[in-house]
């Protein structure tokens, strides 16, 4: 009897570890070299860069719906461009330490619409 407790505390340990490893999953981001508030907040005088920034965070959304059919960011939701600087902008006052391209999730995660998966489209 005690070992059969033993053996399920142990599997349910196991599951739970499991499932929080699954809470925020690890993935690869492709950016820029400095993605650090700081280089965000430099930009702001350099048109050129913080155009490639801005085009960064429509991709990633892009992204995002490639890989989430049933939570899309619709195109009328997505933030203009200048609605994108102001929320990087207040994620980095509130963030500093951390790099400005985080603020993708957040953003994304407001701007979600909730629907059905779409079926598997073929190539």
């Amino acid at each position: 009897m005690n070992s059969t407790c033993l053996w399920l505390s142990v599997l349910c340990l196991a599951a739970m570890s499991t499932a929080r490893a699954q809470d925020v999953p690890d993935i690869a981001v492709f950016s820029f070299e400095n993605t650090s508030c700081a280089a965000w907040k430099r930009s702001r005088d350099d048109e050129f860069l913080r155009a490639q920034y801005r085009a960064w965070f429509r991709g990633f959304v892009s992204g995002y719906n490639f890989g989430n059919s049933a939570n899309q960011v619709q195109l009328s939701a997505m933030p203009d461009l200048a609605a994108v600087d102001v929320y990087v902008d207040k994620y980095c006052e509130d963030n500093p330490s951390l790099a400005f391209i985080n603020a993708a999730v957040p953003m994304i995660q407001e701007k979600r619409e909730f629907r059905s998966p779409a079926s598997e489209r073929k190539p």
